[in-house]
């Protein structure tokens, strides 16, 4: 009887402590997943912010260079119908 007491306790303390360890490194994991995803949105939003301040500054270069007029978008084609074609004036 006193030897299948001692395997009862044995085995109880032992999947006690496989628990406890288990619970242990699953804690762990989820600390170090939880601070890489820290780690990606950090630089997400700091490659957002620079991106934005890119935008900004190459929107204040145009500002300046064109004198608060908004300059003219690429696909512009000026009116040429008043003069008609080129040469017939």
């Amino acid at each position: 009887m006193k030897l299948v007491l001692q395997i009862a306790i044995g085995v109880f303390l032992g999947t006690l402590t496989s628990q406890s360890l288990v619970e242990v490194w699953r804690l762990h994991q989820e600390r170090a997943a939880r601070a890489a995803a820290e780690k990606i949105e950090a630089e997400k939003a700091k490659t957002r912010h620079e991106l934005s301040e890119r935008i900004r500054t190459l929107l204040m270069r145009g500002r300046q260079e064109h004198g608060d007029r908004p300059p003219l978008p690429p696909s512009f084609v000026p009116d040429d119908t008043a003069t008609g074609p080129a040469g017939e004036n």
